[in-house]
């Protein structure tokens, strides 16, 4: 028992030089981490490697963007066109492209398009246009377009009964955007449209001396209704035409007392395309009226034919 106990200690005893004679490895995965680094680095776009001049990493930079573009387009070639099934069959016909709204189609989404909402300084506003007014933003009074469009149809289905009755619309836009409009808007209303980019003052009220005595005779003179496009700026015309009780229609916008015209539009003077989109309205709607009066004319024509075709048989 002793020589086995004395054995075991004297291997204890050796075991700690044994140990501290032999070599140790320590790995650490910083360092494992820091010498990879090392041989995969890369430097960012228009940087240079280590060693590395400017020059060359200019050619070098510029190769690696000429493979990237490279590389890029033989993506696109190589990818297959997307064809939906819908397209392919034969039952399913192809998507139609979608018809323009008509100046009579007018919608709030076209006005709101035209700019048609947009008002004057909210400081400016006058005290009548109140009612047309749907709030104010960025210092600007914003025009109810949701009272607008039900006007707007209103003054259009008048004009197209004016016209339709063998009356005269006169248009008057004085501005230089406004001769373009008025001028097709005079040739959809044909005969019964009449249109002008200046007002002579006395037109109206001092006719026989522009005319002479047989229009005054005749009444031919004077207009059944006359269109405004910037009524703040003609109102020496408007009051001629209140004298001679011709009734107007005129766009008003905020800065302007709407009761200046017999009928009022509300929308944005300032937009020549909301002026556009006005004029086109009112002149398609008189075209309309125009071709109803033409249709009748030529069916009473043709009863009147008929009757006297009945008569001489008799």
């Amino acid at each position: 028992m002793k020589g086995s106990t004395s054995t075991a200690l004297r291997v204890l005893r050796q075991a700690p030089s044994n140990a501290s004679s032999a070599p140790r490895y320590i790995t650490s995965s910083a360092c494992v981490s820091s010498t990879q680094a090392e041989g995969s680095f890369r430097p960012g776009k228009g940087e240079a490697y280590p060693g590395e001049s400017p020059e060359q990493a200019w050619k070098r930079n510029l190769n690696e963007a000429r493979i990237w573009r490279r590389n890029r387009e033989s993506q696109r070639s190589s990818l297959p066109l997307f064809i939906p099934q819908s397209a392919t069959s034969t039952s399913t016909p192809p998507p139609q492209p979608r018809p323009s709204l008509s100046p009579t189609q007018a919608t709030l989404s076209t006005l709101l398009a035209s700019g048609a909402a947009l008002g004057h300084s909210h400081t400016l506003t006058s005290t009548a246009y109140t009612p047309y007014i749907y709030g104010k933003r960025a210092g600007l009074s914003i025009i109810d377009l949701d009272q607008t469009l039900p006007i707007l149809r209103r003054t259009a289905a008048l004009v197209r009964d004016v016209v339709k009755a063998d009356g005269v619309v006169l248009i008057v836009g004085t501005r230089d955007g406004h001769k373009k409009m008025v001028a097709r808007a005079k040739e959809r209303l044909g005969d019964n449209g009449y249109a002008v980019n200046s007002w002579m003052p006395g037109v109206l009220t001092n006719s026989e001396t522009f005319f002479g005595l047989e229009p005054m005779l005749n009444k031919s003179f004077k207009p059944d209704l006359v269109i405004f496009l910037n009524p703040a700026e003609n109102t020496a015309a408007i009051r001629e035409c209140t004298s001679r009780h011709i009734p107007t229609v005129g766009i008003v916008d905020t800065d302007t007392d709407p009761r200046i015209v017999t009928y009022p539009i509300p929308a944005n003077v300032e937009s020549m395309r909301t002026a556009e989109l006005v004029i086109g309205t009112l002149s398609v709607a008189g075209q309309e009226g125009r071709k109803l009066r033409l249709k009748e004319a030529d069916k009473k024509a043709a009863e009147s034919r008929s009757r006297g075709g009945r008569r001489d048989r008799r």
